[in-house]
């Protein structure tokens, strides 16, 4: 504080808890662990009805967690005809927007695509 108060040549007010009750200043953001924000780990559960929901027609929809079970780190794979004509990139932004809140929460994701051809 007294840094400060010589950087700005200044006297600066003393911030304690009251002093903020009785200020105009709002608090914006109060700190929490990440872990108490969400319901717990993201599960392969979680992940494959997102994507069974946005690609009800999809040929494969396969989901892995390969950390062990803590819901780190994923291996996702989907082939579905709304694919057809789509760049890769495209076709994993569809799977990112899809999973936008779960990818938040994840360390490491892997990540197949393919359109489906219409032959059995």
């Amino acid at each position: 504080m007294l840094m400060l108060s010589k950087l700005f040549k200044q006297n600066l007010p003393q911030i304690t808890p009251t002093s903020l009750l009785k200020s105009n200043i709002n608090v914006i953001h109060i700190l929490t662990p990440l872990s108490s924000q969400q319901k717990g780990p993201v599960t392969e559960a979680d992940i494959l009805g997102k994507l069974r929901e946005k690609f009800p027609q999809a040929k494969i929809i396969s989901v892995e967690d390969t950390s062990g079970g803590c819901g780190a780190m994923f291996n996702i794979s989907v082939e579905t005809n709304e694919f057809k004509g789509l760049s890769i990139m495209k076709q994993h932004r569809m799977i990112y927007d899809t999973l936008k809140e779960e990818i938040q929460h994840l360390h490491g994701l892997h990540l197949e695509t393919k359109a489906s051809n219409n032959r059995n």
